[in-house]
């Protein structure tokens, strides 16, 4: 919906000035064409560029100040409840002079204090001061749908949208963070509090960040372990279908992605259940007849007689899209399907400024099968354990597991990073592994936030996915549509989805097609089985089984893929491999180049996808910091 930013000062400060708030608003302007706007005091101020959606009228232009509550907000997202606490408000004798959730924010805040964000249903990203307390916040949502990034000064914090922003702040240090950097070639994303940079920091799902004059504190405010408040008695049908027609507007059509997968089939159903207007769905096709779904998505939208557009993606792993990216969100391209996202969000934008996507269904509803079948992989090896070495090992290389003993942790990282550590640290510079301490505080942390997740392998797993795996997929999905000026929705992420389908039990989402396949699976690799032998999403399935077509029931997960495997060989990765070894790489502060040259011609020769995506990591970490040296 928005870019915002700002500085909230612990002393008067020579550095809040107009010129200086312009100059970090303007590098928001993608993500609000509409409106600009700023307001600078001696202790705050606040900029904001907006993409009217909500009450477009220019009274609910940001930063939102009410004088009579000495209260001033810049905000980027949308509560979809907010008629309901509207309705309660003006009960309590509160009257408005917008229709905009901003001012419903404003009067809650000021009715039930920092708490009355627990009432919020949506997705939001705020700063809030208060004039009568001295008192500021850096509130985000429940699931870290709204990106919220901050840095903590000698004077106060400087916060943005966008990491980038926080950098044209006078003084803010653009020092890289070298583990952050292991963490986004291990893993597409950086995990936790961490960014790129040194000195800038997320701001965690479900977290206020408190700021007084004289002291600053963080307090989680929800957590997916914690589902009290979430305690609907709802279906799983009527959750989706009531998330879904909440994220509908009454003046401002919606579009929805729809690649013929199940989760934006799904979306695609309540879309024409519950829109007054004839929706349209978008499909992004890559030029590749392997991965090629749009023949499904064309049969989903002929059974729902919706609108459906068609669009060709010639230029998603083109460089100079690649670089235009990087350069708007401030960020390396880590996901394979990230520019083929903006190039469609592009084509969206055209006619729509909201698009709904099936973003959360896979981490809910166990749509991974491959990793969520980490369970069943521990209790074979425990059984092998007990097996002599000449018998064991053997099998373990057949079931593919480790050939030696390995923990829970370990084999999970094994399914879950893209580039392995020992591989990882054999293309690095010596001086890079001593900075990082070869992988072991990048290692430590991701052991914590991995058995902080409960007391089963099923519980860690399904807590991990929803904790960290889904807000790097949401910033993701947010910057890169954001970037075409489009707000990306996400029903699925609804936080009374979240509670009922943490709930529901492993084997309700994840369950064998018949009473013999377990014993089938015993004998072979997950790689083999998996959505053969055993169904994911199965609870989703069976909802929606009799409202789709069977071939979005019945087949695999494919997702938004791109044929990366053939991009690292053919002409289209030559700009980026000239990047690389045509002589200067930046990379080279981190990676060694002679290594990197062995390992591209060694992996090439039996050149898969997984090699492909490998490549496009290191490729666009390579755009990133020539960006930022530039």
């Amino acid at each position: 919906m928005c870019g915002i930013c700002g500085f909230i000062g612990r002393i008067t400060d020579k550095s809040v000035t107009e010129r200086n708030l312009a100059r970090c608003v303007q590098t928001l302007a993608h993500r609000g064409p509409d409106a600009s706007g700023s307001c600078v005091t001696s202790s705050f101020a606040f900029g904001h560029r907006r993409l009217a959606i909500i009450d477009p009228d220019p009274r609910s232009n940001q930063p939102f100040l009410d004088e009579e509550l000495g209260l001033a907000v810049t905000y980027n997202g949308e509560i979809y409840n907010y008629r309901d606490l509207r309705q309660d408000l003006l009960r309590r004798g509160y009257r408005f002079r917008t229709e905009s959730d901003t001012e419903v924010l404003c009067k809650a805040f000021d009715c039930w204090g920092i708490d009355s964000v627990k009432r919020l249903r949506g997705m939001f990203a705020f700063a809030i001061h208060d004039r009568k307390t001295g008192t500021a916040f850096l509130v985000r949502d429940r699931l870290g749908i709204k990106p919220l990034y901050y840095t903590h000064a000698d004077n106060g914090f400087i916060f943005a949208s966008q990491p980038s922003t926080i950098l044209q702040w006078p003084g803010a240090r653009s020092k890289l963070d070298s583990v952050g950097l292991s963490s986004f070639l291990s893993y597409r994303a950086v995990f936790g509090e961490r960014t790129l940079f040194a000195d800038i920091r997320k701001l965690q799902p479900g977290t206020w960040l408190k700021i007084t004059p004289r002291s600053h504190e963080h307090t989680r405010w929800w957590d997916s372990d914690c589902l009290d408040e979430s305690d609907d008695c709802s279906s799983l049908e009527t959750l989706i279908g009531s998330a879904v027609a909440e994220h509908m507007l009454p003046h401002t059509p919606v579009a929805a992605l729809l690649s013929g997968g199940l989760d934006s089939s799904v979306l695609a159903y309540e879309l024409s259940r519950h829109s007054s207007q004839k929706p349209t769905c978008f499909t992004g096709i890559v030029c590749d007849d392997v991965y090629d779904e749009s023949p499904y998505a064309i049969e989903v939208a002929e059974s729902l007689k919706l609108a459906h557009v068609l669009v060709r993606l010639p230029g998603a792993t083109s460089l100079d899209v690649v670089k235009r990216l990087t350069a708007l969100r401030g960020h390396p391209v880590g996901m394979h399907n990230e520019a083929a996202m903006y190039l469609l969000a592009r084509a969206v934008g055209h006619s729509h400024k909201v698009l709904l996507t099936g973003e959360g269904a896979d981490e809910l509803f166990l749509g991974y099968s491959r990793i969520f079948r980490l369970p069943f992989d521990l209790r074979r090896q425990a059984l092998l354990a007990a097996l002599p070495d000449v018998i064991g090992r053997p099998a373990r290389r057949h079931l593919g597991l480790p050939r030696f003993k390995a923990s829970e942790l370990e084999i999970f990282l094994g399914r879950y990073t893209y580039f392995p550590q020992s591989e990882k640290l054999g293309l690095a510079t010596s001086a890079w592994r001593k900075d990082i301490v070869y992988d072991a505080e990048l290692i430590d942390w991701m052991s914590r936030a991995y058995h902080s997740g409960g007391a089963t392998p099923d519980d860690r797993i399904r807590q991990f996915f929803v904790r960290h795996h889904l807000p790097a997929l949401l910033e993701m999905v947010d910057n890169t549509t954001m970037a075409a000026g489009v707000e990306s929705r996400v029903p699925f992420t609804d936080h009374r989805i979240v509670a009922l389908a943490l709930r529901m039990s492993f084997s309700e989402h994840l369950r064998w097609r018949h009473a013999f396949a377990p014993f089938q699976a015993a004998f072979t690799s997950i790689e083999k089985f998996s959505e053969k032998l055993d169904v994911s999403k199965a609870a989703l399935r069976s909802l929606y089984r009799d409202r789709l077509p069977a071939s979005v029931i019945t087949r695999k997960k494919l997702g938004f893929p791109l044929p990366l495997g053939k991009w690292a060989m053919d002409q289209s990765s030559a700009p980026f491999r000239d990047l690389l070894f045509g002589g200067s790489a930046a990379i080279s502060d981190y990676l060694d180049i002679g290594a990197l040259r062995q390992w591209f011609e060694r992996r090439s020769q039996v050149a898969n996808d997984t090699f492909g995506k490998q490549l496009w990591l290191i490729c666009n970490l390579e755009v990133f910091l020539r960006h930022l040296s530039s």
